[in-house]
């Protein structure tokens, strides 16, 4: 029988395993130790960005930053509704009010247009997400919040899944004011766990820094003058991270590879389409994700990665929008039918088996059984 293909397996091709030895043998294992500071920096270097901050997560990067910039009670965040549920959620941590929007038809991130119509006096930011590797259109976001007179609201750009995306040869992660990362096992870059925030604002993080350091004051050990956060990245973490940012050339192309065999093999299935890539930007792809417009909606394409998994092929449904959830049916834009768009792609959405490793043959194998498993 042939082995299941998992939906999305890190790769390790460099020096991951010798540095982590470093860092044990060193003694530095939590949050000190010299891994961490050329993790951050080699990220930056590659992201083309001033200042980085490793953290422990995507989830506490993005609520440490927006706890950073003031987000806070009676605030509104812009988010489109169909991302993974920290996005929505870091919005919630501060106390603020997620405002859920649509995605484009087209490339699945934030609908531009939709954003911009929700912004409200109390709107304090925009949160773009880079939705499976594509990158939102920030600077249509802000040549339109400059139309509106609204250029105080910042611009977050949640790069949780786009390590190596461009945009007219700029880096996701320098697109907007300031932006995210996750480096979870499954992502294009991976430290385990871990993330991290990038921006090109020194103050803001000398701030960063600051917070997730438990806000303890660099002069005076264990003064705490304002509350803080232990969002830190251990030595271990970054060990990894620094072999991973030294193979990224190799891992963005690998995954490009898996991509265009894809889209090569697939082409012309009446009904299966990917996003499309805007002519400006070079996608490296998190996930290979297709909308299956032959089925029926989300039950059917429940059933339908049942069946592939019986053929030994791993897969993931697109993420549940999340102004479908039930705690957070109180806010602005919420419930079935509110977000049409969205909710229709969702219900389609299939990832496909996404390595940077998969061999032809696994990602002939699997196409092979998603055609045979949706013509049951």
């Amino acid at each position: 029988m042939a082995s299941r293909i998992p939906v999305c397996a890190p790769v390790f091709t460099g020096k991951e395993r010798t540095y982590v030895l470093e860092a044990v043998d060193s003694g530095w294992i939590s949050s000190a130790g010299e891994f961490i500071a050329k993790f951050e920096a080699s990220f930056g270097k590659l992201c083309g960005v001033r200042h980085v901050e490793a953290c422990a997560n995507g989830t506490v990067a993005l609520h440490l930053l927006l706890h950073g910039i003031g987000i806070g009670a009676g605030d509104e965040v812009i988010v489109p509704s169909e991302t993974f549920a920290a996005s929505g959620n870091a919005v919630v941590y501060t106390g603020a009010t997620p405002v859920f929007c649509e995605i484009d038809p087209r490339t699945w991130c934030l609908d531009v247009a939709d954003a911009l119509r929700r912004v409200t006096p109390n709107t304090k930011a925009i949160m773009g997400v880079d939705l499976f590797g594509m990158v939102a259109d920030y600077a249509e976001l802000r040549a339109g919040l400059a139309a509106m007179g609204r250029s105080d609201v910042k611009l977050i750009e949640d790069a949780a899944e786009a390590a190596g995306s461009r945009v007219e040869g700029k880096f996701a992660g320098s697109l907007a004011d300031a932006a995210i990362f996750s480096f979870f096992g499954n992502k294009t870059l991976t430290t385990g766990e871990g993330g991290a925030i990038t921006t090109d604002d020194v103050a803001l993080g000398a701030r960063l820094k600051f917070l997730k350091n438990h806000g303890m004051d660099q002069k005076r050990r264990y003064y705490h003058p304002e509350l803080g956060f232990n969002y830190r990245m251990t030595n271990l973490q970054a060990a990894v991270g620094c072999a991973q940012v030294e193979a990224a050339t190799d891992l963005f192309a690998r995954k490009k590879r898996v991509n265009a065999r894809y889209r090569e093999k697939l082409a012309g299935i009446p009904g299966i389409r990917f996003a499309e890539v805007p002519k400006n930007q070079d996608v490296v792809p998190w996930l290979h994700a297709i909308v299956d417009d032959h089925l029926a909606g989300e039950d059917a394409r429940d059933a339908l990665l049942v069946r592939m998994l019986e053929h030994g092929v791993e897969t993931r449904p697109f993420f549940v929008p999340m102004h479908l959830f039930p705690y957070l049916a109180k806010t602005p834009v919420a419930g079935l039918g509110a977000l049409p768009v969205t909710e229709t792609i969702a219900a389609k959405g299939i990832c496909l088996p996404s390595g940077g490793g998969l061999t032809d043959e696994e990602i002939d194998r699997s196409i092979a059984a998603l055609l045979q498993c949706r013509e049951k």
